[in-house]
């Protein structure tokens, strides 16, 4: 740049001597010039030189602009984010399964050939509706058979009764067909019951869900005919480690996410476990939750986030931006603004618990810092840098 401006220097000397020459006169050099025109002439090469000058400052103060920039281009391009204050909470997750108490198979209670099923997969029932029948003939004709002999025995107990009444007869001879009639009265109550057997109902309100038995195979007790499930309300559990049992109460709020469904909820603690296990050293806990639409299956894998640390108005910055040094001391680089220049600078933090890509910051920055958050494992400390302008997003709503 200097040779550049010695250059223009030297040709404007040139043009200003010329101009003397060329008004002085090949010939009439040896003519005298008068005080006066002296004077005048002076002047104009004054404006000459002023005009000369300041292009030369104008050049000058181009090609510096020009110089400036060109550095400015060859600085690194970051970008930044500023430090702000926030709410931090962190969680601890365990894995949980949906179950539903209301996840009944059902059983017939005697043996016998499966006459009819009156019930369909998928078909919604209520409680005691019959599921099933089973043949019971045998046990019908031996109430038809007991009914008669029963009829018989009431008639012989109503004429001793009678007789007894008028002291004619002996009292063993009463109580005999009083007995007799009460003994068979009891066994017609039994077959009875044991005919209602023959009927398989649904202990719940809820959908058939299976059919594990058809029309003329053998119904036996050890055998389930059917599964009726209802899932109004499940219940997710989850086994907790004995470590974050201060943290763990009945009633605490709690974050359920369901991975399958991506569907997320908050779910009060319905029941907290008093027993370890001691095999893995965990606390059961309970969530219940209202499922009327039915997504929520048996064996659903859950998430349960269990809020065990909370700070309001935190220092919280994303995790990948802090970076480590050979001695261990966690370190980022800011953003220091001076004059026309930005430079990085190395800020050693301390930091608290981590959760969900954020980490709280207890020492080292504060509300307003500007953190480089791209380029940051490229720079170094007081390195000048170019900081990328983002453009805002514009909403399509405006």
């Amino acid at each position: 740049m200097k040779t550049k401006l010695f250059n223009i220097f030297f040709i404007a000397l040139l043009v200003l001597s010329s101009l003397y020459l060329a008004s002085c006169g090949g010939d009439n050099a040896s003519v005298e010039i008068s005080e006066e025109n002296k004077e005048k002439l002076l002047e104009a090469y004054k404006k000459q030189y002023a005009d000369l000058k300041a292009k030369i400052d104008a050049l000058e103060n181009e090609l510096r602009e020009k110089d400036g920039i060109a550095n400015k281009v060859n600085l690194k391009l970051i970008e930044t984010q500023p430090v702000v204050q926030k709410d931090f909470a962190h969680f601890i997750e365990v894995q949980g399964n949906v179950e539903s108490d209301k996840n009944v198979s059902v059983a017939p209670e005697m043996n016998g050939i499966i006459l009819r099923i009156n019930v369909e997969r998928g078909q919604a029932v209520s409680q005691g509706q019959v599921i099933a029948e089973i043949d019971a003939e045998p046990i019908r004709k031996n109430i038809s058979e007991l009914e008669t002999r029963l009829e018989l025995a009431k008639t012989m107990f109503e004429r001793q009764e009678n007789l007894w009444k008028q002291q004619i007869g002996s009292e063993m001879q009463y109580l005999q067909a009083k007995n007799s009639k009460e003994s068979l009265e009891r066994s017609l109550d039994g077959l009875k019951a044991q005919l209602k057997k023959a009927y398989v109902k649904s202990p719940i309100s809820g959908v058939v869900d299976e059919l594990f038995m058809k029309q003329g195979e053998m119904a036996n007790p050890a055998m389930p005919l059917a599964r009726v499930v209802n899932l109004s309300e499940v219940q997710i559990k989850a086994d907790v480690s004995e470590a974050y049992v201060p943290n763990v109460r009945k009633g605490d709020e709690v974050v359920v996410s369901f991975p399958s469904l991506q569907k997320e909820m908050p779910v009060r603690i319905s029941n907290v476990g008093q027993f370890i296990e001691p095999a893995n050293r965990t606390f059961k806990v309970e969530m219940k939750l209202a499922n009327k639409d039915g997504f929520l299956k048996p064996n659903t894998l859950a998430v349960v986030k269990i809020k065990d640390f909370g700070q309001k108005n935190a220092i919280v910055i994303p995790t990948f931006l802090i970076q480590q040094s050979t001695n261990g001391q966690e370190f980022v680089f800011v953003v220091r603004q001076n004059e026309k220049k930005n430079t990085v600078a190395k800020v050693l933090i301390k930091t608290g618990k981590s959760y969900g890509g954020e980490t709280l910051v207890t020492e080292g920055l504060q509300a307003g810092d500007i953190l480089v958050s791209k380029g940051y494992n490229e720079v170094i400390d007081g390195e000048e840098v170019n900081i990328q302008k983002t453009e805002p997003k514009i909403s399509m709503n405006q």
